[in-house]
């Protein structure tokens, strides 16, 4: 019965939003919108993560709003701008120029040049205290498939106890509880 009440209970994580990685004050990020970017990003960003992108897409309306109100608006023109100076770094000016970055990842690119500019102002201190006000206030879900927000940004999701590692678990240590103390080898049911 347990069983069954959690697997209800992350199915029902943006239930009214079907195909959500979060909601935000009721605006869906969906799934497929956080892969756009992902993809659009990847090359610019290696190791680029859904929880950071997510946090990004997550936040940005929030950074944008704290920018705008200062005078310090980002356009798509600028975002673009940016991602194509990072990509040159990344795959040199000929490649960064032909890359075709869609709206999710200019989400990306605006966050990036609003976040240079807000620090950068002379009340950066009080645009960092608004933007987490703003964040406290918001309604954020995220799906747990990708993780939960917390402090600011998406932490990934917890990998139950069960899971075993790629390689393995590391052998346990006398007077662990563990197996390796002839105490009973733990199962998914015993805590």
């Amino acid at each position: 019965m347990g069983t069954a009440l959690l697997v209800a209970g992350l199915l029902a994580a943006c239930s009214g939003h079907p195909g959500a990685a979060a909601v935000v004050d009721g605006e869906a990020i969906r799934t497929d919108e956080l892969r756009s970017a992902l993809d659009d990003l990847a090359p610019v960003y290696p190791g680029v993560t859904a929880q950071g992108v997510l946090t990004i897409l997550v936040t940005e309306p929030f950074l944008a709003e704290v920018a705008a109100a200062r005078g310090l608006g980002v356009s798509d023109e600028q975002a673009r701008a940016f991602l194509v100076q990072q990509a040159a770094q990344q795959l040199g000016e000929e490649e960064a120029a032909a890359l075709d970055f869609g709206e999710e990842a200019l989400v990306v690119g605006r966050y990036s040049v609003a976040a240079d500019a807000v620090q950068g102002s002379p009340d950066g201190q009080a645009a960092a205290e608004e933007y987490r006000e703003l964040l406290t206030e918001a309604d954020i879900d995220v799906n747990p498939r990708f993780g939960t927000f917390q402090d600011a940004g998406v932490a990934p999701p917890a990998t139950p106890e069960w899971v075993v590692p790629a390689g393995g678990r590391a052998p346990a240590t006398p007077g662990d509880g563990g197996a390796g103390d002839g105490g009973p080898a733990p199962t998914p049911t015993s805590r």
